[in-house]
């Protein structure tokens, strides 16, 4: 079984040619056949569908998909090399509703054009491969003060330094994870989250990789989070 998404949801019955590049992946990747069964996630809606020949795909039922009460925003300094590909495509695995590569002060990296589109195509494959409920917006490149004045109080800063509290203890639904630089935070920067509202909170003891960091802090915060949900539901 894998998942595709559409951008519109389909009526049950009908029949319908999946996308160019859902349907190379379905057909040549995973080598599916007519009469095998693929998941279609459009509009928050997950739809059954069976392989009809070509690109072709008949609508079975709609399945029922639990609520996904939990936002979790990554503001990620874009790391050197190719490591933002393997924050993108872990933030999705563990469940970033959005990501947003962030220009910081002591930041080496300047993404060249075309690395955004990349990185849409690895949070596809890996809200695929991970059965996701959507596929997390990547967006443009944002300037920290602008990315801090945007997010405000539900915004929070990870450092690295003793006395602050964790990050579990900091987060709200819809929280946005605010993690720098191999170099850390600028004094104008962590001024700037101040004035802007932003919490401070950090993931530990350890000294963690930028790359690192930010698929942690996603984790853990949705972790806390989903823990919340559970114990108001009874469950």
């Amino acid at each position: 079984m894998t998942r595709v998404f559409l951008p519109l949801a389909p009526a049950v019955g009908t029949t319908l040619e999946l996308p160019e590049g859902e349907a190379r992946h379905v057909l040549k990747v995973l080598r599916g056949r007519e009469g095998d069964l693929v998941e279609i996630s459009a509009d928050g809606r997950l739809f059954l569908a069976e392989l009809a020949g070509g690109r072709r795909a008949e609508v079975v039922e709609e399945l029922e998909v639990a609520g996904d009460e939990v936002e979790v925003y990554l503001y990620q300094a874009v790391p050197k090399g190719g490591r933002m590909d393997l924050v993108v495509e872990k933030a999705t695995e563990v469940g970033a509703t959005g990501i947003v590569p962030l220009l910081t002060e002591r930041g080496v990296v300047s993404p060249r054009e075309g690395k955004v589109n990349r990185w849409r195509r690895v949070a596809e494959a890996a809200a695929r491969q991970s059965l996701g409920s959507g596929v997390p917006e990547v967006s443009e490149p944002v300037a920290f003060e602008a990315a801090v004045r945007e997010a405000g109080e539900s915004g929070v800063l990870l450092h690295n330094v003793p006395g602050i509290g964790d990050v579990e203890d900091a987060v709200e639904p819809g929280v946005r994870l605010f993690v720098g630089p191999e170099g850390g935070w600028a004094g104008s920067e962590l001024e700037a989250a101040k004035r802007a509202g932003l919490a401070v909170a950090r993931l530990g003891s350890r000294r963690l990789r930028s790359e690192t960091a930010g698929i942690v802090a996603v984790s853990r915060a949705r972790a806390a989070l989903e823990r919340r949900v559970r114990v108001r539901g009874g469950v």
